[in-house]
């Protein structure tokens, strides 16, 4: 692993495949770099990977107790690693990360060829397309999610899973996943709670002219094909596509597929 160290002292470890043109990867809530190992192997090797931890996760410092604008944050340390490269470069982001790269986007939109998002968790775009009922639903339930993990019950983070993979996922998976998603709990409470208070304006989405292909999998709940909608609504140049079979864990099941956008997209 290679890291960014920032004046304050805090560093962003992030891995290094390939040459070519830059191409970040941003993992998901909870997880690290490593989320992206099957997808990098199909890589065209005029790309070059560059998979960092987020802050707070894997090799990365924490994010100073108390920050506000948690995805902001999130989102400026991503863009310093794309300021240390001389080329534009190429954004795609997994889940919350998908978040991430989008503010991050916004933020150095001079640094950017074009971004993928694989079903974002962007909820301030529920908002801005007026989709209340489901906004309101994904607040109710995410909201007690929240709560029930903060106030001591990390074991709730099943619930998490299976409302993004159905009913008994958590249950299927090997110990050692269920082990390392109830000690992260906490983690991804906090970037849960960053996705219902994003203050990305309309404006912002009407005025980012790079194109964006946004992804959500054809066997995953419904809320992922209404916000990949919502958003492509506030943007101008923005392709939506249904992953077939594909359900919220596609970095996995389905690389080649996610390999397969990141070509689409270099070809807008």
């Amino acid at each position: 692993m290679a890291t960014l160290e920032f004046s304050n002292g805090a560093r962003l470890a992030y891995g290094e495949t390939g040459a070519g043109s830059p191409l970040l990867l941003v993992h998901g809530s909870p997880g690290d770099g490593r989320s992206w190992a099957r997808v990098v192997k199909h890589l065209p090797t005029d790309l070059r990977a560059l998979t960092p931890d987020l802050p707070g996760y894997g090799g990365s410092t924490p994010l100073p107790a108390g920050t506000l604008r948690r995805t902001d944050a999130m989102a400026a340390a991503v863009g310093r690693l794309m300021q240390a490269s001389t080329e534009f470069a190429w954004l795609c982001g997994h889940s919350y990360g998908g978040n991430v790269v989008l503010h991050a986007a916004l933020q150095r939109r001079e640094r950017v060829n074009g971004v993928v998002l694989l079903e974002p968790v962007f909820m301030r775009a529920l908002e801005l397309a007026d989709e209340r009922e489901t906004l309101e639903k994904a607040r109710t339930f995410f909201s007690s999610y929240v709560a029930r993990v903060l106030s001591g019950e990390p074991e709730a983070v099943s619930t998490m899973v299976e409302f993004w993979f159905g009913p008994g996922a958590f249950d299927r998976l090997p110990p050692s996943v269920q082990g390392f998603l109830v000690g992260a709990a906490p983690k991804n409470a906090e970037d849960v709670r960053a996705a219902f208070s994003e203050e990305i304006r309309r404006e912002q989405l009407n005025a980012f002219d790079r194109p964006v292909l946004i992804a959500y999998g054809g066997a995953s709940p419904p809320m992922a094909a209404i916000i990949a909608n919502a958003l492509a609504r506030l943007m101008p140049r923005v392709e939506v596509v249904s992953i077939p079979g594909a359900t919220h864990g596609m970095l996995d099941t389905h690389s080649a597929a996610v390999v397969g956008l990141i070509d689409r997209l270099r070809s807008l």
